[in-house]
């Protein structure tokens, strides 16, 4: 099962389905499984938004390393966000704990840059076993077929095996341990 693990406006299923996708999360939560974002500057900013969120699966995007932390070690954290804004948080202890808990990092790419995009390529090898790539798609234009995704992470530096893996299969992990699904 092929999996998109964001997707900002699920009017564009059917193009998803086109382009080789089987299912996907949403932001707007109309189809789908619901996915919600935060971005959090401190770790009570999660414990408050958990208690008012039961069902979604939550992604974190975090400011700073207490939030790091907590996202990586919470069970209802469902993967962290890593972007441009938040690359320095994430030193050597942070990837040793995300290795140890097999907690998933996602990389949108919507707006992706180069750096980001090596430095989860290049940690994958050693720290991050699951990375997840995802569209972020609000129109259909901005989806990113599975195998454009591919062809992105090996121009940049993956190994070719190790991508398909990635794109494949890692986005299965976020339903193998979610027991809110």
């Amino acid at each position: 099962m092929l999996i998109e693990t964001c997707v900002l406006n699920s009017k564009i299923f059917n193009v998803l389905k086109f382009v080789g996708y089987d299912y996907f999360l949403s932001e707007d939560g109309l189809m789908g499984q619901k996915r919600v974002t935060i971005v959090a500057k401190n770790s009570k900013s999660i414990i408050n938004f958990l208690k008012s969120n039961p069902k979604a699966l939550v992604f974190v995007k975090p400011l700073n390393v207490d939030a790091l932390k907590y996202a990586i070690i919470s069970n209802r954290v469902s993967a962290v966000v890593l972007s441009s804004d938040n690359l320095h948080v994430f030193k050597k202890t942070m990837l040793n704990l995300i290795r140890q808990y097999d907690k998933p990092v996602e990389v949108q790419l919507r707006n992706f840059n180069s750096l980001v995009l090596r430095k989860i390529i290049v940690w994958s090898y050693k720290w991050i076993k699951y990375p997840l790539f995802s569209s972020c798609a609000s129109n259909f234009d901005e989806i990113w077929p599975p195998l454009s995704k591919i062809n992105l992470l090996v121009v940049h530096g993956a190994d070719e095996e190790e991508a398909v893996k990635w794109i494949y299969f890692s986005p299965q992990k976020l339903f193998s341990k979610d027991e809110h699904f």
